[in-house]
């Protein structure tokens, strides 16, 4: 059960915010999966155009099926590459008039998360998971710029990639498809990435990588051919080439699933592959599974299952190593946990206050779970005023400014009033 705010049932939100399409998935406190929403009540249409329309003359704004049905129609300007715009950040000219490309991105999101009144309430929603393709720092100034904007009364907000998504999906499906490696394939007709998921039983927690690999060379341009002679043409070449990827892929391990997302898996044309592939595997094929991985991830934020303590995801946005000290406590050395691996850098921070010793010299430990030997990494205070023994105390602060880098910044504050703090800082950066 998700933690509540009262006895009615509550839900967690997975949005998946694409360059071309976007997609929201919920999960109910009373329900074991998610569910994805779609733009046609009784359909299966998952998928929302990543655009906005602005009408010829009217301040009047339309966003997905709609926007581009008004496009069509010949009567709307339309505003594609929200994300991208948004990433770059420079004004978009729609007319006559320049608009902040952040507030474009914002109402699209604003406009298609209205879509939910028909399954449920804002009010009733604890947790928003936003994933994207892949997230830098660029990426998360943008989510939190928009998300600012957002108004999402008091539902927590968390970012991840589409890595972290599939694995949150992969983490609650039945065990005989997750014990050897799992491939994911999302193609949208310009290009293919192969998601690939291994496993590794042997540790403790069990690790999780991710190994992503994109295709440029299979771009379908404006789509199939409607000529029949033309169409066949097209659905061997890429059939071809999408099985000597898979083959190419799978070949000395043994995969056991392989799930086929995207539009451009519509088509009928996976035939030799699809043979190859379900020789001795399962395979599933979707559109949807990272909104549903990014639902599932906001319900593990806020209320962590079981899974949850057997598993660690290293993915490309995780810290790979745990980091701590030892410190007397009550004359006892022990081990103090500062930075876990498996948090998003973007995410990780801490601060605590310790008493220094007479070294001057702060000693980190860095563990990797990746199988590089752990090493200790010292700090060297210079200059750091001599005080009696247990005068000297000292704010130790970390954060990351890229997956690789931590920094250390720590801060004389003295002793009260018989010793004033210095206004000394260090700074360092450890490489992990």
């Amino acid at each position: 059960m998700l933690l509540g705010k009262s006895d009615s049932k509550r839900f967690v939100l997975g949005y998946d915010l694409g360059e071309k399409v976007s997609q929201i998935s919920f999960l109910a406190s009373d329900a074991d999966m998610p569910e994805t929403l779609s733009v046609l009540a009784g359909s299966e249409l998952y998928n929302i155009p990543t655009i906005l329309c602005k009408r010829k003359d009217v301040n009047q704004w339309f966003y997905g099926k709609e926007a581009v049905r008004h496009i069509e129609d010949g009567d709307g300007i339309p505003v594609r590459d929200l994300l991208a715009s948004a990433k770059l950040g420079l004004s978009v000219v729609v007319g006559d008039t320049e608009y902040d490309p952040i507030a474009l991105l914002t109402l699209f999101i604003k406009r298609s998360l209205s879509l939910l009144s028909m399954e449920l309430s804002m009010n009733d929603v604890d947790a928003v998971m936003f994933t994207t393709r892949s997230l830098d720092m660029r990426m998360v100034q943008v989510l939190n710029a928009v998300t600012a904007s957002l108004e999402l009364g008091n539902a927590q907000v968390f970012y991840q990639s589409h890595e972290e998504s599939f694995y949150n999906y992969m983490l609650y499906q039945p065990d005989d498809i997750t014990h050897h490696s799992i491939l994911a394939c999302d193609y949208d007709l310009d290009k293919l990435s192969v998601y690939d998921m291994t496993l590794n039983y042997k540790t403790r927690p069990v690790v999780a990588t991710i190994d992503v690999t994109t295709y440029d060379d299979l771009p379908i341009k404006g789509g199939f051919p409607k000529e029949a002679s033309e169409y066949h043409k097209v659905c061997e070449w890429l059939d071809d080439e999408f099985l000597t990827i898979m083959q190419k892929s799978c070949e000395d391990r043994i995969v056991s699933t392989v799930f086929l997302l995207g539009d451009g898996f519509k088509e009928k044309w996976t035939k030799r592959s699809l043979e190859y592939l379900c020789r001795t595997r399962r395979v599933f094929q979707g559109n949807n599974l990272f909104s549903k991985g990014a639902s599932i991830a906001a319900r593990e934020r806020i209320h962590p299952g079981q899974k949850a303590g057997r598993f660690v995801f290293l993915g490309e946005d995780k810290l790979k190593s745990n980091l701590g000290m030892k410190l007397l406590k009550c004359g006892t050395e022990v081990y103090y946990a500062l930075l876990d691996a498996g948090v998003n850098w973007y995410e990780a921070s801490t601060g605590f206050d310790i008493i220094m010793d007479q070294s001057g010299i702060l000693n980190i430990e860095v563990t990797p779970l990746t199988g590089k030997r752990p090493r200790v990494v010292q700090l060297l205070l210079d200059g750091l005023t001599k005080r009696p023994p247990g005068t000297t105390r000292l704010k130790v602060s970390m954060d990351m400014s890229s997956v690789n880098e931590v920094n250390v910044r720590v801060t004389d504050l003295g002793f009260g009033e018989l010793f004033p703090a210095t206004g000394q800082v260090w700074e360092q950066t450890i490489e992990v």
